[in-house]
């Protein structure tokens, strides 16, 4: 296989990294200057692989500058954008005439520049025409203006009578000149994103703890939330999301889509008859090419009718055990997967060889109890009241109290999105509105002023979406696999990418305290406050999909999306905005994010579990119950026959 080079030669002779994304940009500086900027991004990520994939198929190990032009030149000018391939010979060819312009002064005694420049890469001597390019090229300033500030750069670092300087103070002297000149837009485009040394030190302090791979994840989290938060989603959704009136779920990985699935069925069909060596091979396989494809899960669904044919109990026993075996993430808690594998079947079925593998599963998980990190059961239980499907439900709350990675799916209804559980069907992102903190910014019983606050909220998500679309997941040359055209037969795919198959998902937390802000009561309390939980949900429901087809987002849905930490998140931005917040919570350290099985002093037991199966309901979505609800719960029999009573009615 043929790699890409990786120095390159300058005119002058220096040697330099290579750098891809430098051809991309002259391709986007070229568009501009020939009048077609609309036109050019996806075209600049094009010809800078082309090129690239030129190079690698070179003899040369250190190309030059000139012969990099000259093949994008070429390959410009083979797909008919002879303008823009023009416009990019022309800004060349006058780089070429202003550089011999420019007089060289004879060198000081010693035979270098007194101060020396240290990065992180190197030291390489004082340079202030370092500076004018950069301000030119990255910072987009006039050469005029570019030089001006170079100058007062270097007065500066002179009368300071530095002999050596970082890169990041440097970086710190333009951006005051920058400032000064009322540059602000041009500072913003030369920051640099990292994390300060305080922050690094405190980090790594906390993991000596843990495991070493815990802070490099938490450090590369952090840098690129900050990053996906300035680049990607835009000023209102950033805003919004530092803010705490929603949260962005993902943006430590925000090329990666949230989650996806396949049917199992699809893949054991695609070679029948299904052997147990083939059959775990290729299911391992998935696994561990989605692990690194996706952000938070990766769903193997159906897969009591996928393995039913496995007419050998043993040999389905050991397929099972090597599955969950080989797909279990070896890190330890301190480290959170990515993403974690859902084996999604459903609670009792009819077929005697299905409901076969859902006890061996069953019984594999208990044995397992905590242990299987990175891997999760998911049981689903779509309403047929029978004595099997009690005893499933029951066993479920059990081995959650055992500390089994076990949840429960209430509903006919495929999905949720969020969680990957609708085969072939890919969750681009996930966005939860924190409705408590818009209720209190909006005041006590101020109904329209929070469905205003709410709107807001639900165009900052979207419009993030949105961005993040164009500006994050348009990068992709192969998509995630395995969902989008593999040819291997080994690794068999569902089908090419389809817009039809993205979905963006909305959650929703702190419904129960937003609710109780506004109108003094609770909706487990008064049928009118429950009556208006449901109008809220459709409030959102209707904006998000007013505001997604204006965007051109396609399927946006609304749906359970549990998720604990982020509703002790926005709690914690709440009790620093609010004084309200703090009485609202009533101790509790979260907002809530899902169903909640343990009855409030005074409450009807199962009062929200009815609430949020009308909820799910209503929007068309089942109703998640994640480990954590599960164990909670001190009467599983009280809430597993109310579970059936509502299926039966």
């Amino acid at each position: 296989m043929a790699v890409p080079p990786r120095w390159v030669k300058k005119v002058d002779g220096r040697i330099e990294p290579f750098d891809e994304s430098r051809i991309a940009r002259a391709v986007l500086r070229a568009g501009r200057n020939a009048g077609r900027e609309a036109e050019v991004e996806r075209l600049a990520r094009e010809m800078a692989r082309s090129v690239t994939l030129f190079l690698a198929k070179q003899d040369e190990r250190t190309p030059r500058t000139a012969l990099i032009a000259s093949a994008l030149e070429a390959a410009l000018s083979e797909t008919r954008h002879e303008s823009i391939a023009s416009a990019a010979r022309e800004f060349r060819d006058w780089r070429r005439r202003r550089g011999s312009e420019v007089r060289v002064h004879a060198p000081r005694p010693g035979g270098s520049s007194p101060v020396e420049v240290l990065s992180y890469g190197g030291a390489h001597p004082w340079s202030k025409r370092r500076i004018v390019e950069v301000l030119v090229e990255k910072a987009e300033l006039a050469r005029e203006s570019a030089e001006d500030v170079a100058r007062a750069v270097e007065e500066r670092v002179f009368a300071a009578g530095l002999n050596q300087i970082s890169t990041t103070l440097l970086r710190e002297l333009i951006d005051a000149e920058l400032f000064e000149r009322g540059f602000s837009a041009q500072v913003g485009r030369l920051e640099v994103i990292g994390l300060p040394k305080e922050d690094l030190k405190r980090l790594t302090f906390v993991a000596q703890a843990g495991s070493p791979i815990a802070i490099e994840d938490q450090i590369t989290r952090a840098t690129l939330t900050r990053f996906a938060l300035d680049e990607l989603v835009g000023r209102q959704a950033a805003t919004a999301h530092r803010r705490g009136d929603l949260h962005l779920v993902g943006l430590g990985r925000p090329y990666r889509p949230a989650a996806s699935g396949v049917c199992v069925r699809a893949l054991v069909d695609a070679t029948a008859p299904a052997r147990a060596p083939d059959l775990v091979r290729r299911l391992i396989g998935v696994c561990r090419t989605a692990h690194c494809s996706y952000e938070s899960s990766f769903a193997l669904v159906n897969v009591e009718r996928g393995l039913a044919g496995l007419a050998n109990a043993s040999d389905l026993q050991i397929v099972l055990e090597l599955l969950v075996a080989a797909i279990a993430a070896p890190e330890s808690e301190d480290l959170r997967p990515s993403p974690e594998c859902l084996l999604a079947l459903d609670l009792a079925p009819e077929d005697p060889a299905e409901q076969r593998v859902v006890e061996m599963l069953l019984e594999l998980f208990q044995a397992l109890g905590s242990e299987a990190h990175g891997v999760r059961l998911v049981l689903r239980y779509s309403g047929r009241p029978t004595e099997v499907a009690r005893e499933r439900l029951l066993r479920a709350f059990e081995l959650a109290r055992g500390g089994s990675r076990c949840d429960l799916v209430l509903g006919a209804q495929p999905g949720p999105t969020s969680r990957g559980l609708i085969p072939e069907v890919v969750a681009l992102q996930t966005a939860i509105l924190n409705l408590a903190g818009i209720a209190i910014a909006a005041g006590r019983g101020e109904r329209e002023r929070f469905s205003l606050g709410l709107n807001a909220a639900v165009e900052a998500a979207l419009t993030a979406f949105h961005n993040r679309r164009r500006r994050g997941f348009a990068s992709w040359v192969r998509p995630a696999a395995p969902l989008f055209g593999r040819s291997d037969p080994q690794h068999p795919s569902v089908g090419p990418l389809d817009h039809r198959r993205l979905t963006d998902c909305i959650g929703l937390a702190g419904l129960d305290a937003a609710l109780r802000y506004l109108t003094g009561e609770g909706p487990t309390e008064n049928a009118r406050v429950a009556d208006l939980a449901c109008e809220v949900h459709e409030e959102v429901r209707q904006r998000a999909s007013q505001v997604g087809a204006r965007l051109g987002l396609g399927q946006v849905v609304v749906e359970d999306v549990p998720n604990g930490d982020v509703g002790i998140l926005l709690a914690s931005k709440d009790l620093e905005r609010f004084p309200d917040a703090a009485e609202l919570l009533a101790g509790s350290p979260d907002w809530d994010t899902g169903v909640r099985l343990v009855p409030r002093e005074g409450e009807t037991p199962g009062a929200d579990l009815a609430l949020r199966l009308r909820l799910a309901a209503g929007g068309g979505s089942p109703l998640y119950l994640a480990r954590p609800v599960l164990a909670a719960a001190s009467d599983a029999e009280g809430i597993v026959d109310q579970i059936l009573a509502y299926f039966a009615g």
